[in-house]
């Protein structure tokens, strides 16, 4: 599993460029990747970014061969027990459960001929608290309509044989599809919220331990975005949950992004990887300009370290700040590194800004770039 550095202390931190005798501001709010058409993200309609999650990521985890690893890898340790070719997705919709806000919907739903099972995965970017009870819904709601299915066709064909089977809506041969849920949680960090039905219900009192015995649990099994073990998968999930462990480094996410594996992910795995990364003018980049993602991404970077020091030197002359110029290039310094710049990377960014000879951009980096951890 990767371990990724939080690049938050760079974003709150001011640092500063100089040359000629100029200092240059470098602000926070132009570390972050977010501005896209003069607007900064926190104009942009955040409903609309939300329904870009569901629309790209549904249907890349709906792919029958990522569908058949995630739940062999979740369910199976590994085992290749679910076959793509032996897949075929279901709607998933509960009519008998509808409530005001509409029809109970699951997000994926799959059934395998051999052995027969159902499979629903559920994708969350956030913690619901209700979620044991709506897994438990959702379960039932599967076996309703199956049991539904089944009284029309026996019905029809007049093949009930007593009327306790009529009433029961089932023969006593009767079977059903078994169903497993996964929740597959995409946002950051831990299920911080109750996976099992107990921890909804209240239980306390003196008659809790005569009465919790007869209490029916339900468990609903949680797999973690940010603590899935990416090795453990073959297809391009890999890549996917890579990407999304390193959402908050951007730094890592530039070196990951210029991995072959990276570069040549197919269009709808990088849509899926792109929404998920709290880059909303990536995903804005990629559609604008059908554009790849890794691409995107570093033109991004280098558009925001560009309106970064062309401010920061704006605001710098305005102020007349001359002080300072060996503790500027050293914040420039750090900065490029903590973004994934390479000494010689570094170095140019020195003299092309600075306009100082290579030789002094040099000396200024090996003096330090050991400073910084």
């Amino acid at each position: 599993m990767l371990v990724c550095e939080n690049l938050s202390s760079v974003q709150e931190r001011y640092t500063g460029i100089s040359g000629s005798g100029v200092s240059a501001i470098f602000h926070k709010d132009e570390l972050n990747i977010g501005w896209t058409n003069g607007k900064s993200l926190l104009e942009q309609p955040e409903r609309s970014y939300m329904g870009k999650k569901d629309t790209y990521t549904t249907p890349y985890i709906a792919k029958r061969k990522r569908f058949a690893e995630l739940v062999n890898v979740n369910i199976y340790n590994g085992k290749g027990i679910v076959k793509e070719e032996m897949l075929t997705r279901l709607g998933g919709c509960y009519p008998a459960l509808s409530s005001p806000a509409g029809n109970k919907r699951r997000d994926i739903l799959m059934e395998q001929k051999d052995p027969r099972i159902r499979y629903g995965i559920e994708l969350e970017t956030e913690i619901d608290y209700g979620m044991p009870e709506r897994i438990m819904l959702y379960d039932a709601g599967e076996y309703e309509s199956q049991i539904r299915e089944n009284d029309q066709k026996h019905r029809e064909d007049r093949s009930y044989d007593t009327y306790v089977e009529k009433k029961s809506r089932m023969k006593e041969t009767d079977r059903f599809v078994p169903v497993i849920t996964i929740v597959l949680y995409l946002g950051e960090g831990r299920w911080t919220a109750p996976d099992k039905l107990m921890e909804i219900l209240e239980t306390s009192g003196e008659s809790e331990e005569y009465f919790k015995e007869f209490l029916q649990d339900y468990k609903i099994h949680v797999v973690e975005a940010d603590l899935v073990k990416p090795e453990d998968y073959h297809t391009d999930l890999k890549e996917f949950f890579l990407a999304l462990q390193c959402r908050n480094d951007r730094g890592r996410l530039r070196e990951l992004f210029q991995r072959e594996s990276f570069q040549n992910l197919s269009h709808d795995a990088e849509l899926a990887i792109a929404v998920n990364l709290n880059l909303k003018t990536l995903i804005v980049k990629m559609e604008e300009e059908n554009m790849p993602m890794c691409k995107a991404f570093e033109e991004l970077m280098m558009e925001q370290e560009e309106i970064g020091m062309e401010r920061g030197i704006k605001e710098g002359i305005k102020e007349g700040i001359k002080e300072g110029i060996k503790e500027s290039i050293k914040a420039l310094v750090e900065t490029c590194k903590e973004f994934g710049a390479s000494r010689e990377e570094t170095e140019n960014r020195i003299i092309m800004k600075l306009s100082l000879l290579p030789t002094d951009a040099r000396n200024y980096v090996n003096q330090y770039w050991g400073d910084i951890l």
